[in-house]
């Protein structure tokens, strides 16, 4: 006997109290604005704080944002920006140059077109079917750091190794004076602090692709052992 098909059911919402039957409210794919999720990528890429972007960049990127730039592109104007940003047009022009070539923003269009979109390898807000699409149909090439930001690294990785030699110093000069002291256990612990955020920030310029010179390589090889 072949099974009856049920008719489908229709739900609806009502008030127990007074037997009202009660709208339902429509849903949207956002908690907020219905505009979709908004993601940020992370992962293997270049983490955005270690860029060295400018007040003006990061501003620039959230001009973006606010105006519909994770999903569309986007008309910017540096002369109608500026003042919103409080900077001049020359800084602005400057902010989106550098963004284009790090690739946080792709240029859409011709070299005078003064039409942008974020990248959607790093920044989408949308389902996650139409962030496939866009990044299918527009092949968005990696986030990529520049000299500043292989410069900015290396130099930091470079005063975080001094530092850390210098409290290993210290350290061993606390241990010789006053063995197995308060001061000595404290020298110690703040050697072992520093000599931790030198090899992160060592490992941060490996990481951006920076060229380490012999003494941060050196360094490295010492924390190995």
């Amino acid at each position: 006997m072949a099974a009856t098909r049920r008719a489908a059911r229709r739900l609806e919402l009502v008030d127990t109290t007074t037997g009202e039957v009660v709208e339902r409210k429509q849903r949207v794919p956002h908690a907020f604005d219905g505009k979709g999720y908004t993601l940020e990528g992370h992962g293997a890429e270049v983490p955005n704080f270690s860029l060295n972007l400018s007040g003006t960049e990061w501003d620039v990127l959230d001009w973006m944002k606010q105006h519909g730039g994770c999903a569309n592109p986007v008309r910017l104007e540096p002369s109608e920006v500026a003042p919103l940003l409080c900077s001049t047009p020359n800084t602005v022009k400057a902010a989106v140059a550098r963004l284009l070539k790090l690739n946080l923003m792709l240029r859409i269009g011709g070299p005078r077109s003064g039409t942008y979109q974020l990248n959607p390898r790093r920044f989408w807000e949308g389902s996650g079917e139409a962030h496939v699409k866009a990044c299918t149909r527009m092949d968005p090439p990696a986030v990529a750091p520049d000299a500043k930001a292989l410069a900015t690294a290396l130099k930091a990785a470079q005063k975080a190794t001094d530092t850390a030699r210098d409290a290993a110093e210290a350290a061993d000069e606390a241990e010789e004076l006053a063995p197995d002291s308060k001061l000595a256990e404290k020298t110690r612990a703040t050697a072992a602090a520093t000599h931790a955020s030198a090899i992160l920030a060592v490992e941060t310029a490996v990481n951006l692709g920076a060229q380490l010179p012999v003494q941060l390589r050196r360094f490295l090889q010492e924390a190995a052992k």
